[in-house]
């Protein structure tokens, strides 16, 4: 089974964007992502960072379309997995493939990304769907990370 993981999109740390046009696609490749997997019925997660507060500014970005099926998670760290249910979520779904989106790349979706491997999920990064702090941290995660096309999520799915 594959799972969608949607990383920190909140207002905190990206409402300063809305009007960027890499934000606008980024966000509109995250939600084409998100809704072939749920056409899928795989498992869509939006962990949501709470390290620096919990008022209305860590709420989700209003561009980000989540369902009440996504399976939310809080996190208190850079990686999503640690102190958090999500291992043992994605292990009762039955979850070995991982799919990564959101934000930043070079932190916390990095993270996601080495604690995803590091308990013997298969990871990738959405291409297109992941926003970084830097041009520079965007250049390099994408050399250095395997990217999923969204073109390929519906073979990749099916």
């Amino acid at each position: 089974m594959k799972a969608i993981l949607i990383i920190d999109v909140q207002e905190a740390f990206l409402g300063e964007r809305h009007t960027d046009a890499q934000y606008q696609q980024t966000m509109a490749a995250i939600n084409a992502a998100a809704a072939q997997f749920r056409r899928h019925r795989c498992p869509v997660i939006v962990v949501r960072d709470l390290s620096d507060g919990n008022d209305q500014s860590f709420d989700n970005v209003r561009e980000l379309q989540t369902e009440p099926t996504d399976i939310r998670i809080e996190k208190m760290f850079n990686n999503s997995f640690w102190q958090t249910k999500l291992d043992e979520i994605l292990k009762e779904q039955s979850v070995d493939w991982v799919l990564l989106c959101g934000n930043a790349a070079e932190f916390c979706v990095d993270a996601t990304y080495f604690g995803a491997v590091e308990r013997g999920y298969t990871a990738f990064l959405l291409q297109g769907g992941v926003l970084a702090a830097t041009e520079e941290g965007m250049a390099c995660i994408q050399k250095v990370r395997p990217l999923v096309s969204p073109d390929e999520i519906p073979s990749l799915l099916a």
